[in-house]
């Protein structure tokens, strides 16, 4: 049996890892500016794009290196294969078709958010938003409706790691930037079991979120809609959209224990 410790990890493994990880973040680069970033020689940069590039995970533009093509069946597999994704992914149609805005299945990795499915509903808006949401992992949960519908389940001292890690910015005039007040609403949002984003992440567009829960009471993701401030108000926006996602989120749960996934 093997035992895996840092002096077991492979660092021109990890380096390459780490280049993948900068051009998905910033975008195509040179080999300048990599080499600048990461403190290594140019012809050392260009041997690990050169490799890269023949396994088919990064691209040449010019004298730029981007994000390959063979990484979207990879990405495509890790989604469909994922339990939850199994189990939600109907109930996310409905959710969508049911509201006429954007359905989200989101899961929680390392205190940001990935976008495992949407489905875009007849009067869906924000669609570039949405696709640009869904390209890379979303850092800050404390302004979106299933982000805080994730937080509500996490003990207090981990919310309060996630913040000091990834901070609370303020996108709109209604996004929660103080912690105590953070914490506070989502001790509200584990009473009732919904949670609200009140166009706290972009003017004009609400959203509500529930949790997805396991059969040990672990968090395992959450399913959100959302859509026009202009149109969803009201009682609409308060009980009855959060009754639609809480039911979504309920027959998920049943779906992922029919499946023997919990």
């Amino acid at each position: 049996m093997t035992t895996d410790t840092p002096s077991r990890r492979i660092k021109s493994v990890k380096r390459a890892c780490a280049l993948l990880m900068y051009l998905r973040e910033v975008g195509p680069s040179t080999v300048t500016e990599l080499a600048t970033e990461f403190n290594l020689s140019a012809g050392t940069v260009h041997a690990y794009l050169a490799t890269l590039r023949e396994a088919g995970f990064v691209k040449q533009e010019e004298n730029e290196y981007a994000l390959g093509p063979e990484l979207l069946p990879l990405g495509e597999h890790v989604r469909i294969e994922h339990s939850l994704y199994q189990a939600a992914r109907g109930e996310v149609d409905r959710l969508a078709y049911a509201t006429g805005g954007v359905a989200h299945l989101l899961t929680e990795y390392d205190g940001q958010l990935l976008v495992l499915y949407e489905a875009f509903g007849e009067n869906a808006i924000g669609r570039d938003f949405h696709a640009q949401k869904r390209d890379q992992p979303q850092e800050h949960t404390h302004c979106t409706a299933g982000g805080k519908a994730i937080l509500a389940r996490f003990p207090e001292r981990r919310v309060r790691m996630i913040a000091a890690e990834h901070g609370l910015p303020k996108f709109t005039e209604n996004t929660v930037t103080d912690l105590s007040e953070l914490v506070d609403e989502l001790a509200e949002i584990r009473e009732q079991g919904y949670a609200i984003n009140d166009q706290e992440q972009m003017r004009g567009i609400r959203a509500v979120g529930a949790p997805v829960i396991d059969s040990r009471g672990g968090i395992i993701g959450a399913v959100s809609v959302s859509g026009a401030a202009s149109n969803w108000r009201g009682s609409y926006f308060r009980d009855e959209l959060p009754e639609l996602v809480t039911r979504a989120a309920t027959n998920i749960e049943i779906n992922l224990q029919a499946n023997g996934d919990q």
